[in-house]
């Protein structure tokens, strides 16, 4: 992912389009056999075309290679300038603006979004978004969790038409970091079935979802994933707005 390093820091109104069914749409209009696959299935669907794209090297080429063009082709009929694209996806776009063609081919660009709001992380990495129905969207951030999505969410519904506000609602949120007494909200799921959180004094410890609660939330160490999850984007918001 890599994102405008030309644009604010905080944007709003940004377009998400993408191919639906990329890989899928293409080896079905170019008549390969796609039997057995239900395309209604996401993940089956993707694993099979991956292990059809691993046996075929030919296949892997041309499926990357349209997808290249046809986002190109977009781009040049929508005369799409560099100042426009939040960020280019592999079968999709984020823009500032709406596309006024978007059926090229007969293979669509479909707008599956718009973002009221997109923080991008102070050294472009990352970003956080909220769209037009309060759903939240997330890129590039290590090891999330549902508890710390929720303080994104909050970032994002600040006012930023109200400086002053704006600032107290970043102080808020810190505090809501570094004083809280809810062990959850620390807790980083891992891969076998356990938790991971950050002590002071001893690092990182895994303990089991049963024992969590054990566990003195005054001990951990907030200020890290207060360093991790939330400085880059709150430094966004104060070094475009301060």
């Amino acid at each position: 992912m890599k994102i405008n390093p030309d644009l604010n820091l905080v944007l709003k109104e940004i377009y998400v389009y993408d191919i639906e069914s990329c890989h899928y749409t293409l080896m079905k209009m170019n008549g390969y056999d796609l039997g057995g696959i239900d395309p209604n299935d996401k993940e089956a669907r993707n694993i099979a075309i991956g292990k059809m794209m691993q046996k075929n090297p030919r296949l892997t080429e041309f499926l990357r290679s349209t997808t290249i063009s046809l986002i190109d082709e977009y781009i040049t009929a929508n005369e799409i300038d560099d100042s426009d694209i939040v960020i280019r996806q592999y079968d999709g776009l984020l823009l500032t603006k709406l596309l006024h063609k978007n059926n090229i081919q007969e293979i669509p660009l479909n707008l599956r979004k718009t973002f009221d709001v997109l923080i991008t992380s102070i050294d472009r990495d990352m970003y956080i978004a909220i769209d037009t129905i309060q759903q939240i969207s997330i890129k590039g951030i290590p090891f999330r969790y549902p508890h710390m999505d929720k303080v994104y969410k909050k970032i994002c519904q600040l006012n930023f038409a109200n400086k002053p506000g704006l600032f107290r609602g970043l102080e808020n949120i810190k505090r809501f970091i570094l004083d809280s007494n809810d062990v959850n909200l620390f807790a980083i799921p891992t891969k076998n079935d356990k938790l991971s959180i950050f002590l002071r004094g001893y690092g990182e410890m895994e303990v089991s979802p049963g024992t969590v609660k054990l566990v003195d939330t005054d001990e951990i160490d907030k200020r890290r994933y207060f360093d991790i999850y939330i400085s880059p984007f709150t430094k966004s918001i104060v070094a475009q707005y301060a």
